[in-house]
């Protein structure tokens, strides 16, 4: 996305402190304090400034925690606490096996597995990468995965001489599909996307709802079983891709083939993932397992003599300490929320209508309602914080499920189909190589989004009944 000018920056700026002004000094609605009025003032013009970029958004994010305690909304002690938990300490682990992933063969080695079974014909190879990334996504945040999958990828293209400026169906398929299959693969575990984490810590935070990592899972695959075979179908029947030629397929599988065996220290680190996720799939039986210091120690062993998966200075490099920061102050800027009545005031007044209505058409408002915020909102956690207590609030008054509502709130927040404007598919879509427009992820988007409302409406909180969560 092209940077916008220091003039229009500033301008946008000074407009978002104006309306923080104004909204000081004019009446405050009924049922809502004047902290409560500004808490939710700071977090709107908060979103405006993520959306237009006019600073990194953790520094944004940051810069208007720093207004909590200014205003006396939130005393500065409570926020410099709520802005660190768990779910914080958990995704440092994480980070650590996203960059071993990111700076190892596996990839390349993937893509020799998907030629050999794929061969020229490119639907199997586009789902054969869909299928791969997915599953890497189980342990890797979507992001960095994104990033590690695409050139491996456009790797294969320039082998077949593909054309740039989308005039290859098949390119299209490749650079929408993957970024879809990173977010919907990363659905499938807690450790998949920092969203995850941060939607259960908000729901747990503020309801009391524990989900564990089974339970999240029990949501999150049969979402990604459904939807990537859904979106991979929309994909080669909208676009039709071409077929590869042979000399790109074999190009592929050469390149992976001339790797050899794989190295000891990429085993060691393959290793401590799988053993660490065998364990945090038990800690959801054995209570005495705490994920975080298990997350921890799976830390420590990465750079352990003998195994040193990853170089410390790839870990700092690497890890996109930047998400880390957003989620931090989102999780101040809840605090904040939730502190001053902001969420029940705009749950009881402004969503009230909506408890009216019969159950299913509330969820099914609700699911498309989370799906549009984050195609036009580009930040994730930013959306997770806006609308994870109110939709939960609004589910629990009609007896629903809060569980599934987190759930709901986490896919939607981690998940854009339509729009390039959330990271993951805007790299793909800022990339020169202009492989498909913003009417091409349209035109094939809102079909697997659709998908994703009906899951989201109907196996998501019947799951939650046959888990016995709240």
């Amino acid at each position: 996305m092209k940077e916008k000018s220091a003039v229009i920056r500033f301008g946008i700026i000074a407009l978002g402190v104006i309306v923080l002004v104004a909204l000081g000094v004019t009446p405050t609605p009924e049922g809502l304090s004047w902290a409560g009025k500004m808490s939710l003032g700071i977090f709107v013009v908060a979103i405006v400034f993520w959306v237009t970029e006019v600073m990194p958004i953790a520094i944004t994010g940051w810069a208007m925690v720093g207004l909590a305690p200014l205003l006396g909304i939130l005393p500065a002690a409570d926020a410099w606490t709520a802005s660190i938990n768990n779910a914080i300490i958990f995704y440092l682990c994480c980070f650590a096996f996203a960059c071993f992933v990111a700076r190892s063969s596996f990839a390349v080695r993937l893509t020799g597995v998907i030629l050999r079974w794929a061969g020229t014909n490119s639907s199997r190879v586009l789902l054969g990468f869909m299928v791969g990334t997915a599953l890497i996504s189980t342990l890797m945040d979507n992001l960095p995965l994104t990033a590690v999958m695409l050139p491996i990828a456009y790797a294969v293209l320039d082998a077949n001489n593909t054309p740039t400026g989308g005039k290859s169906a098949f390119a299209k398929c490749i650079a929408i599909g993957i970024p879809w299959a990173a977010a919907l693969g990363g659905a499938m575990t807690p450790s998949g996307c920092i969203i995850n984490v941060l939607a259960m810590s908000l729901i747990e935070q503020n309801f009391g709802v524990h989900i564990s990592f089974v339970q999240w899972m029990a949501f999150g695959v049969p979402l990604a079983l459904i939807t990537i075979p859904a979106g991979w179908f929309a994909l080669i029947k909208i676009f039709k891709p071409e077929a590869l030629s042979q000399e790109a397929v074999d190009t592929g599988i050469k390149r992976a083939s001339s790797l050899g065996k794989l190295p000891r220290h990429e085993i060691a680190g393959l290793v401590v993932m799988l053993v660490t996720m065998v364990i945090w799939i038990a800690s959801s039986w054995v209570t005495a397992i705490d994920i975080t210091v298990v997350s921890l120690l799976a830390l420590g062993l990465m750079f352990f003599p003998g195994v040193e998966a990853i170089k410390f200075n790839h870990f700092l490099e690497d890890s996109p300490w930047g998400m880390m920061l957003l989620m931090m102050a989102v999780n101040v800027l809840v605090a904040a929320l939730m502190g001053t009545g902001a969420t029940a005031w705009l749950v009881s007044v402004v969503m009230a209508p909506m408890t009216a209505w019969p159950p299913i058409v509330t969820l099914i408002a609700l699911s498309v309602l989370g799906c549009l915020l984050h195609n036009v909102i580009p930040a994730g956690p930013a959306c997770a914080g806006l609308i994870a207590v109110p939709f939960a609030t609004i589910v629990a008054s009609m007896g629903g499920s809060i569980a599934a509502t987190c759930a709901m709130v986490g896919f939607w927040s981690a998940i854009a189909l339509m729009l390039p404007l959330d990271g993951v598919p805007l790299l793909s879509y800022s990339s020169d190589r202009k492989y498909f427009s913003f009417g091409d992820m349209v035109k094939v988007g809102w079909a697997p989004s659709l998908v994703m409302v009906v899951i989201t409406v109907t196996i998501t909180p019947m799951t939650a009944g046959l888990l016995g969560l709240p």
